[in-house]
């Protein structure tokens, strides 16, 4: 905060540039809580690679300031509640049955890895705006602003664009464009207001929407065990998994929507090379919601889809 207060470049950033991403630079400075104790004492009081707090039995590292701390504690705690209470919002609104949001939000917090990743704002953060995003999609304009700051946060789920204009396509897609336009040019305002020079906003966009050649080297999770190679062939499947939903199936209905957002967002986990495959957050409330889902073959756009003022007065004129 000190370095953006003064429009300087701090050594931490041009690594963070390096080490993390692609995604919105200044994201992955929001430090975490680490709720490990799994590896012994070497590993309950450290650093990890980018910086951030890690802690032991809940308490930050003492070097951190108490603003961190704060910062730490206050986004875990929004970003899981958001989470929780989507997946309750969504099964009562839109299934009919706040039991299931219920049991939905219930297993999700048993599951391992809630319990040792529930103070990462990078994994739990983009999942609640996911959730959310699902929440109001009969509001195109909505749903397209929070997938327009999912995108631009961890980059991503920009493969879920192509599943969810089509979604639109019959009706809602232009306030879905509209919205994730909107969301998109905020982070980038954002960013000429926080870099120091220009060559640090290019280098901070170019980190965004990943304007480069997948990393080979400073790979995590199964990549540091297969040859980096390798992911280029299954990035290029991916791309074409995403794609493929532009065709099939020929008309999405809400279940659609969760199961293959949730599908996309697993298969981010095998060519994702920092998190190590374990951003399970991103696909986890929407896989589960996808698990307990109803039949939901008529929520298709045409029928759900709030109509815009234009459509209205149109119709009415007609």
């Amino acid at each position: 905060a000190e370095y953006l207060a003064n429009r300087e470049v701090s050594a931490l950033e041009s690594e963070t540039l390096i080490r993390h991403g692609p995604g919105f630079t200044l994201f992955y400075f929001v430090p975490h809580i680490s709720t490990q104790q799994l590896l012994g004492q070497e590993a309950e009081r450290s650093l990890d690679d980018g910086g951030e707090a890690v802690a032991s039995a809940g308490q930050l590292d003492p070097k951190i300031s108490a603003a961190d701390a704060i910062t730490a504690r206050v986004v875990a705690i929004l970003s899981q509640l958001m989470i929780v209470a989507g997946v309750v919002l969504v099964a009562a609104r839109h299934f009919g049955n706040a039991e299931t949001g219920i049991a939905v939000a219930t297993l999700y917090l048993m599951l391992p890895y809630t319990a040792m990743w529930t103070g990462n704002a990078t994994h739990a953060l983009p999942g609640a705006l996911l959730v959310w995003a699902v929440f109001t999609f009969r509001r195109p304009f909505v749903a397209g602003v929070l997938i327009g700051f999912l995108c631009g946060t961890i980059y991503y789920p920009a493969f879920l664009l192509p599943l969810w204009a089509t979604f639109y396509w019959r009706r809602g897609i232009r306030r879905f464009s509209l919205g994730v336009a909107c969301a998109l040019a905020v982070l980038i305002t954002t960013l000429v207001f926080t870099s120091a020079d220009l060559a640090m906003f290019l280098a901070r966009l170019q980190q965004m929407f990943n304007l480069q050649l997948p990393p080979e080297e400073g790979l995590a999770g199964i990549w540091s065990y297969w040859r980096p190679a390798y992911r280029l062939p299954v990035i290029l499947l991916f791309i074409g998994l995403s794609f493929s939903f532009i065709l099939w199936p020929a008309q999405k209905n809400l279940g659609t929507l969760l199961s293959c957002s949730a599908a996309l967002m697993i298969g981010t986990q095998f060519f994702h090379a920092h998190s190590g495959g374990m951003a399970l957050a991103w696909c986890l409330p929407v896989l589960l919601l996808t698990v307990f889902r109803p039949n939901l073959e008529d929520r298709v756009a045409v029928e759900v889809v709030a109509r815009s003022r234009w459509d209205s007065a149109r119709k009415a004129s007609a």
